[in-house]
């Protein structure tokens, strides 16, 4: 038995193998193609997502190791968090500027602009490289163990995408000469005092991270609904963005970010 619409062949009795296919059949592949890629393009771009968390994370492991190597060297004090070009020899990271011109990129092309984390205090122990001193505002070396990858364009040009406590800075003490900062092994529960926080590149005027400041209203670099945090006893969390931002309540601040609170 034959059959006959020319659009389709029998090439024998025994193999039934089609040698076109209707407009009909072809406008079906094509609609069943198109719900496919509708349903799988959010779980794809989802899974990239949290590929670029997970690359965060590992950054922000290592460099909370290397601030625990800086302190083993250095009497168990812990880094400065450093402000806006302040540049003091215990700084983690160097530089800095009072705007970060979110929509300004031609700005962010200037090697002045952003952060210099080679001139730190814990770049040697970040990256096994020596410390770059004099620091110069003209070095536009970029280390990818400071960067995550979810910050784009503006966290490309600042070079450092991690912010450290502020709480950690030194309190100047009038009798000393130089404030010696916080000891690893004075901070009360290390478990719940925040180091180190994912910051939204464009709120990253300094590499600190005040309670309360900019980030207040949500400006984390979020990876599908979290946010990267380290802790000053080594440990990471991806917390709820919600979270973040209730810790830095009045009722909740002294809690993870003081480092003397109980």
């Amino acid at each position: 038995m034959r059959w006959n619409n020319p659009a389709r062949k029998w090439l024998g009795p025994a193999q039934q193998i089609w040698a076109g296919f209707t407009m009909i059949e072809l406008l079906l592949v094509v609609t069943i193609i198109a719900l496919l890629a509708t349903l799988l393009l959010p779980a794809l771009a989802k899974a990239k997502e949290q590929g670029r968390s997970s690359v965060c994370r590992n950054n922000m492991r290592q460099i909370s190791l290397a601030m625990t190597l800086y302190a083993d060297d250095n009497n168990d004090y812990l880094p400065w968090p450093g402000d806006v070009d302040r540049n003091w020899q215990p700084d983690w990271v160097f530089g800095g500027q009072p705007n970060t011109y979110p929509n300004m990129p031609d700005l962010w092309r200037n090697p002045t602009f952003g952060f210099h984390a080679e001139s730190g205090s814990v770049f040697s122990y970040a990256t096994g490289l020596p410390r770059m001193l004099p620091h110069r505002d003209s070095y536009a070396g970029k280390f990818r163990i400071y960067r995550c990858p979810s910050t784009g364009p503006l966290g490309e040009a600042l070079r450092v995408n991690f912010s450290m406590n502020e709480e950690l800075d030194p309190t100047t003490d009038l009798t000393r000469a130089v404030p010696e900062g916080v000891k690893i092994a004075n901070v009360i529960l290390p478990t719940q005092k925040i180091l180190l926080v994912n910051e939204d590149a464009a709120t990253m005027k300094n590499a600190s991270f005040k309670p309360q400041g900019t980030a207040l209203d949500g400006h984390f670099v979020v990876h599908d609904g979290r946010v990267n945090v380290g802790f000053i006893d080594g440990h990471l969390e991806a917390m709820k963005d919600r979270k973040v931002r209730d810790i830095q309540s009045a009722a909740q601040q002294k809690h993870y970010f003081d480092p003397y609170y109980r």
